[in-house]
């Protein structure tokens, strides 16, 4: 585990041509004079990209995974040449590591030597993470291309990965210079990925390259180097089959062709189905959309957003952990894609000069909760856990969160939702689900009336998820909350006397006993009370109480002065979880999950190398509580990669701790099935 998340940029040095070196290393970045051609003739021509990309198939994923993201220069030559030649349908996936980030000034600097990559240097700017150990996941959307981007060292990066990669770039700093990269571990991680059809080249000749991969199943080839380079090592994975094993914990799992044929031969899902119009089902609908694929959104209410997410106004809260834990990890690459999403979307489908925005990037300020909130947060401030583009010291104790803000849920759900391979059918509920075939993805979906088929289903429907259990039930808790929405003239009487302007000042989300939002349209809105005994939807009097005296804790006000009857508020159902984490990933039979890990029961640190059995093409994304608005948007990109057989954009720690088979697995080793 880490000690925190913040990296420190490399000390660099830049010579008069405009070239980055590393003080570290003693090595360029590029070669000014010839860096572009270099990076298209020893990855892009060896590893023949160009035929390749050409030869994709609609919905076909090509992934190229890199060892040395430096400037990122690699990655915008393979992305410009698949933007020039690939089919329309296809899609890039580019996986990359690296140990010493750049930050985004230096980023910026460097890039500007390469004058015929300025649109596509642009894009990774715009997106290009902060300085944060752990997987970072950009889309570039329009684009059908993709980057996981693993800041830290090389082998636990790819460690971290499943799938198949079809190219490798084995670029970085020379083998003279850091040979600690080259190790065994990454070797075999490198094997671990690859398959039949991967290819790799990279720059260097060095006997510590080229008898790593011969030993871990390459063929390997020494040809004409670059310029005055004399050689350079090109070749192919030559073992007859992947040996691309997820893990030997098959029960965590998240796909079953992972051993049988390589991923980029997955055909591409003709018809999806999300259940569910809510944050999860909106943003799992628009993300298998931008895939290219048909879906359909069946909601049981009257409208989009009934639920939990149908509030007025959200907040973007991830609650960061003073320690390095799965679930912290897969909270804060979600944050970090969350505000790059929101951002995206909001810029796309609403004109960023109108008033009627559904997203402020305008910070939150975190205040401790009791003694014990204050001593976690305390730690997180000392231990300079993460970067101070994440996480800054905020007033008294608490913390500030520049990346945080508010959102108005059902308008982001309704921009989600606005595309053209979208359609949503309001007041149809799912009754029935039946399976056709056990080994194909193919279901027939039942409402009131009528019934449809599917290659995909998807159950976005928090907590009403009873069609589930015949597979695989989960366990999840209704807990009402009730937010309050507040006039501000009958919020006036309870401020000290001319106060009331300068207490409504404050233009970031303020959180601790409960939450404020900054003023929207003359209203405050704040809560929520946490109710375990009610699961009604009914607006409580006594509630609005609660929520003014969570108020009280957060400005100066006298809730007593506040005229209940003025203020109007919403009650809905939170979906929770008993480990806190939501229940996200591909649904297997209890039955089978029983019978083919009993041995857990005996050994709870039992592995295997079998293969396992899923409900082949249903999927469950549930249980955000309220922390959906962070979690729900990287959580459909994770889904989406499952579907189309692509990498997943999450490390795969964060998919053991999401895994809907954990529960079983939990009860087995407590012998409790």
């Amino acid at each position: 585990m880490l000690n925190n998340y913040r990296l420190e940029a490399p000390a660099l040095h830049w010579g008069p041509d405009g070239v980055p070196r590393s003080n570290e290393f003693d090595d360029v970045y590029f070669d000014k004079e010839a860096g572009l051609e270099e990076s298209k003739y020893v990855f892009l021509q060896h590893n023949d990209l160009e035929q390749r990309f050409r030869t994709l198939k609609a919905g076909q994923t090509f992934s190229i995974a890199e060892t040395g993201f430096g400037t990122g220069l690699n990655f915008l030559c393979a992305l410009q040449l698949f933007n020039q030649v690939a089919p329309q349908n296809a899609k890039l996936h580019f996986v990359s590591v690296e140990k010493f980030p750049l930050d985004k000034t230096a980023l910026k600097k460097a890039l500007e030597s390469w004058h015929s990559l300025r649109s596509e240097s642009a894009a990774l700017i715009k997106d290009y993470p902060e300085l944060c150990a752990g997987l970072h996941h950009m889309d570039f959307i329009g684009d059908n291309v993709s980057l996981s981007l693993y800041f830290g060292e090389a082998s636990k990066g790819f460690s971290s990965l499943n799938g198949k990669i079809d190219a490798w770039f084995l670029d970085g700093f020379a083998p003279s210079k850091n040979p600690e990269m080259w190790s065994d571990e990454l070797f075999s991680q490198i094997q671990r990925l690859s398959y039949n059809k991967t290819s790799f080249a990279t720059f260097t000749a060095a006997g510590i390259v080229r008898r790593g991969l011969k030993s871990h199943g390459f063929n390997v080839q020494k040809v004409k180097g670059f310029g005055h380079k004399r050689e350079m090592a090109i070749g192919h994975f030559i073992e007859n089959k992947s040996t691309a094993v997820e893990s030997k914990k098959p029960w965590f799992h998240i796909r079953s062709d992972i051993k049988n044929q390589p991923l980029v031969e997955k055909p591409l899902p003709k018809k999806a189905l999300i259940v569910g119009a809510g944050i999860a089902g909106a943003t799992t609908a628009r993300a298998l959309a931008e895939q290219g694929i048909e879906v359909q959104v069946w909601e049981s209410s009257d409208r989009i957003a009934s639920g939990a997410s149908g509030n007025i106004q959200g907040m973007l809260y991830p609650k960061l952990a003073n320690q390095d834990t799965p679930a912290n990890r897969y909270y804060l690459a979600s944050y970090l894609y969350a505000n790059r999403y929101y951002h995206h979307y909001q810029k796309r489908d609403t004109n960023p000069d109108s008033k009627d925005i559904w997203w402020s990037q305008c910070g939150l300020q975190q205040e401790p909760k009791n003694s014990q909130e204050s001593d976690k947060l305390t730690q997180i401030l000392e231990k300079q856990l993460y970067p101070d583009d994440i996480v800054k010291r905020g007033a008294e104790k608490g913390l500030f969160l520049p990346l945080s803000g508010w959102i108005k849920p059902a308008e982001a759900c309704h921009c989600l939702l606005s595309h053209d391979r979208i359609h949503i059918s309001l007041n149809r509920p799912l009754k029935k689900l039946h399976k056709e075939n056990k080994t194909e993805p193919t279901f027939e979906a039942f409402d009131t009336n009528n019934s449809e088929k599917f290659d995909y289903v998807v159950i976005c429907t928090a907590n009403n998820h009873d069609m589930l259990d015949q597979w695989l039930p989960l366990q999840t808790k209704a807990i009402r909350g009730q937010v309050t929405h507040a006039p501000l003239e009958a919020l006036k009487p309870a401020f000290p006397e001319s106060t009331f302007d300068q207490s409504l000042s404050f233009d970031s989300v303020i959180c601790g006993q409960g939450y404020v939002s900054p003023q929207l349209s003359k209203h405050l809105n704040f809560g929520a009370t946490y109710d375990l005994k009610n699961n009604d939807s009914l607006v409580r009097e006594e509630d609005h109480i609660k929520n003014l005296e969570k108020l009280s804790h957060l400005i100066n006000i006298d809730p007593k002065k506040v005229d209940i009857s003025k203020l109007t508020g919403r009650a809905a159902l939170r979906c929770t979880v008993p480990d806190y984490c939501p229940i996200i990933g591909p649904v297997m039979d209890k039955n089978y999950l029983t019978s083919a890990f009993a041995p857990l029961s005996k050994n709870a640190k039992w592995e295997t190398e079998d293969n396992t059995e899923f409900v082949e093409g249903l999927f469950v994304n549930i249980g955000h509580g309220s922390r959906g608005l962070v979690s729900a948007p990287l959580s459909a990109r994770y889904l989406t990669s499952l579907i189309i057989g692509q990498i997943a954009p999450i490390e795969q720690t964060c998919v053991d701790a999401l895994h809907p088979s954990r529960f079983t697995v939990r009860a087995l080793k407590r012998g409790d099935l």
